[in-house]
């Protein structure tokens, strides 16, 4: 079967849960950013906010809203929601939170051939702020340790994108398993979509994301602070005029001022769709769902740019990473 896009990314299971400000102080968490967390650490935080002792009996609660997540596979679930062909991999336990993650993938129609480790399946606990900001504090498990050997070789063969998250990089094994699935990428004549991630993990693995880039990535993803760090340029513009002598395509995206996309050096700029956000989690794994989804059948890039667009601020108008809502009507009227 042939896939638009196949991906290669963290299997996490995301718990949303809502929180004041004054709590995200009083547990020493600068609102916005990401944290590395051991599993301990996100059971007590949860305790704290919820009084329940383990992920298990806290999701009982139904305090907290439970799914399978993860960036790549969020644009994986946006591109099928949209139409089209998806397929993903990544790694997940043999307990209750790996069964809830190949569920969940199944019943999004994603191609999810369940790669299986010992240890613990990944989760991230989203704390969400009235503002709609969200903090995340992520315990990685055993989504970090894909090896080449979970590639469907047969999959990536027959699909025209294989699309990478640069959250891989905080992995030495995923790290690893990117650049040979790369190579193969290249055999098989597959383009390659890369998305920095988060602004955290450039500055960490820069060294290994700008040869990348420059040598093999054909569509890179990235907000105006991450395309600033790895272009080193002061400013969004100056900052995707260097991408772009870097790889075919690049997309910049920059919130309510909305997102810039350059394809053979040809600008064309995006306008925002504005609308009163709820939760920003999966934004930008939307906005990259949208874009692949409009080139991959045949639109131009401005449609894309405008599905994207779109569906990035559906997003945000509800709690969680994936539209519950049908877009395909609203693109139809629209386009």
């Amino acid at each position: 079967m042939g896939l638009d896009v196949y991906a290669l990314g963290n299997a996490i299971v995301d718990i949303h849960v809502q929180v004041q400000d004054s709590l995200l102080t009083e547990l020493g968490l600068e609102k916005g950013n990401r944290y590395p967390t051991e599993r301990d650490r996100q059971e007590e935080i949860l305790r704290s906010l919820i009084g329940s002792d383990s992920l298990d009996s806290i999701r009982k609660t139904g305090k907290v809203r439970t799914a399978a997540g993860g960036s790549a596979a969020n644009t994986m679930y946006g591109i099928s929601q949209l139409g089209g062909r998806t397929g993903f991999c990544g790694k997940v336990a043999n307990d209750w939170l790996g069964a809830l993650y190949t569920s969940d993938m199944r019943r999004s129609r994603i191609v999810f051939r369940e790669n299986t480790g010992r240890g613990m399946t990944g989760t991230c606990v989203v704390l969400l702020s009235e503002d709609a900001q969200r903090t995340m504090l992520t315990c990685l498990g055993v989504s970090g340790r894909i090896d080449f050997e979970d590639i469907d070789e047969e999959l990536l063969r027959h699909s025209r994108y294989i699309y990478l998250e640069g959250y891989l990089f905080e992995s030495e094994c995923a790290a690893g398993t990117i650049l040979r699935t790369v190579e193969l990428a290249r055999k098989h004549d597959v383009k390659i979509a890369l998305t920095a991630s988060d602004p955290g993990c450039v500055e960490r693995h820069r060294d290994l994301l700008v040869p990348l880039i420059q040598n093999d990535v054909d569509l890179l993803f990235a907000n105006t602070l991450e395309a600033r760090l790895l272009s080193g340029a002061d400013n969004k513009h100056a900052a995707l005029q260097v991408l772009s002598d870097w790889c075919e395509g690049v997309a910049v995206t920059d919130g309510e001022h909305g997102s810039m996309v350059s394809f053979n050096s040809e600008i064309t700029n995006i306008g925002p769709h504005m609308v009163s956000a709820l939760d920003t989690t999966g934004a930008g794994d939307a906005y990259a769902a949208g874009l692949l989804y409009g080139i991959t059948s045949g639109r131009t890039i401005m449609e894309s740019g405008t599905i994207a667009s779109l569906f990035s601020a559906g997003i945000v108008t509800q709690i969680g990473p994936r539209y519950n809502g049908e877009m395909l009507p609203e693109l139809k009227s629209l386009l």
